[in-house]
């Protein structure tokens, strides 16, 4: 088999990334979303009375189940098992630097304590407990940012949070005005000033006017000036791509700190310097009893590695149970994530993208849903739906000051190569064996190193190359 040959986009290095070039705004060192560059990798967590049906966070829409019943699940939300320092330690144990929680989903429960409305853990539930305080003081304890989910326009419970209430009842704008006068507004001053979060995370923003958005982001800088605000306060994920310099304006101009991108999608580029690619670890936000279709540890560090490869940050879902209790399968992934992140953090954590690059391939799993969703669309004559595309790389690098890293996700069968290389390698070894000093020559350009005829073990190696001065 031939070397595995690497071709450089651009024919030089440059160690301050360039990938932000096209932007029509810049990075500054006093940038309050700054954290988000060097802390890469968060958890998301869905957790709400959707947990005790368990067949995901969207039930109550997708089965249209009418308000008085759904509200019946709070008097039986009981998480004993909840235990928000277990939480935390399960997050910073997989090298995760932040954690966003569903403060309140689309279903208007929520998990703090709120004079606004009534329909929280603390009041409507026998558990009677602020997990979102309980957080907030894990968190503070481990040295872990909290961001806090809200869904500021979409309510499935309070009226005038959904252009039909209860499923059947239209909604005036009066009731629209009141819904966020007396619920959206107030809860999020809360969140904002009781707890300070690192981020405010907000989702589906239907009938959302930037005269709106302003009203949120001037609540949230008024009660916490530090606290970053994502593009779902205005936009839909799925609007973030192909952003104009008009839409970017309008952004900025509401208050927004960072791109959130569709669900589980990881773009090409990004037109912002800070953005993040949220993605579940089956296939489900909220806790769904039937979804097995876990990933590896392998596939969440591929998937990490591209993102923070392109410049952004990497925001990984899990769902508790009814119980309070993260599903093993998770814990075990994340454990394997983080033992691996323990020995290569470098190549992840305050890294920025480089221009050595190849284009991805999907990934099998991803062709074979595509292939089904196809043959499902011609039995039925319906069309599917959006499918993220996954992508498998030989390789991918990052770099961090005069080093790069490269993840090697394929072994190469000989030597590892690297073409249009012009620069003096002062130091090459894996960071797994950081002594082990292997020999690498630079010869018309062109990068050799000679690694060992087989990688350690199943999980990703990644070679540091260091750059002489």
């Amino acid at each position: 088999m031939k070397c595995l040959l690497i071709s450089a986009l651009l024919g030089a290095i440059a160690f301050v990334s360039n990938a932000y070039a096209a932007l029509d705004f810049e990075l500054t060192s006093d940038n309050r979303a700054n954290w988000l560059n060097e802390d890469k990798f968060g958890m998301f967590i869905h957790w709400g009375l959707y947990a005790e049906p368990a067949r995901g966070e969207w039930v109550m829409c997708t089965e249209k189940i009418p308000v008085e019943k759904y509200k019946l699940l709070a008097a039986k939300f009981n998480p004993v098992k909840f235990d928000a320092k277990e939480w935390v330690r399960i997050a910073k144990d997989a090298g995760m630097k932040y954690i966003v929680i569903t403060s309140k989903h689309h279903d208007g429960f929520a998990l703090f304590d709120s004079q606004a409305s009534d329909y929280t853990l603390v009041k409507a539930s026998p558990f009677h407990r602020n997990a979102i305080q309980e957080i907030k003081e894990a968190c503070d304890e481990a040295g872990i940012k909290l961001g806090l989910y809200y869904s500021h326009a979409k309510d499935w419970y309070h009226k005038g949070g959904e252009p039909l209430y209860n499923w059947s009842e239209p909604c005036t704008p009066e009731d629209r005005q009141h819904y966020l006068d007396t619920i959206a507004l107030p809860q999020v001053k809360e969140i904002a000033s009781k707890y300070r979060p690192a981020l405010i995370w907000f989702d589906t923003p239907q009938m959302m006017t930037p005269e709106i958005a302003r009203k949120f982001s001037d609540t949230v800088r008024a009660a916490s000036p530090e606290t970053l605000i994502n593009s779902r306060l205005l936009r839909s994920g799925a609007s973030i791509v192909g952003l104009s310099r008009e839409d970017r304006d309008v952004l900025r101009d509401v208050g927004v700190d960072y791109l959130s991108f569709r669900d589980r999608e990881i773009p090409e580029a990004s037109p912002w310097p800070y953005w993040e690619s949220c993605m579940t670890l089956n296939d489900s936000w909220g806790y769904t009893e039937t979804d097995h279709n876990w990933k590896t540890p392998q596939r969440v560090i591929h998937q990490l590695l591209e993102v923070v490869s392109k410049g952004g940050t990497f925001l990984l879902n899990v769902g508790p149970t009814a119980e309070g209790e993260i599903p093993p399968p998770s814990v075990d992934t994340l454990k394997k994530t983080g033992e691996w992140l323990k020995i290569n953090g470098e190549a992840v954590f305050g890294v920025h993208p480089t221009p050595f690059k190849i284009a991805g391939v999907p990934s099998q799993d991803f062709l074979a849903r595509k292939a089904e969703m196809e043959k499902k669309a011609a039995e039925t004559g319906s069309v599917g739906g959006h499918l993220n595309v996954e992508r498998d790389y030989a390789w991918i690098a990052t770099g961090k000051g005069n080093k790069i890293f490269i993840t090697l996700f394929d072994w190469p069968a000989e030597d590892f190569q690297l073409e249009n290389f012009d620069f003096e390698i002062k130091d090459c070894y894996l960071l797994s064996d950081p002594q082990s000093q292997l020999q690498s020559t630079v010869e018309n350009k062109k990068l050799n190193v000679k690694i060992p005829s087989r990688p350690a073990g199943d999980m990703p190696s990644v070679l540091c190359l260091v750059m002489g001065q």
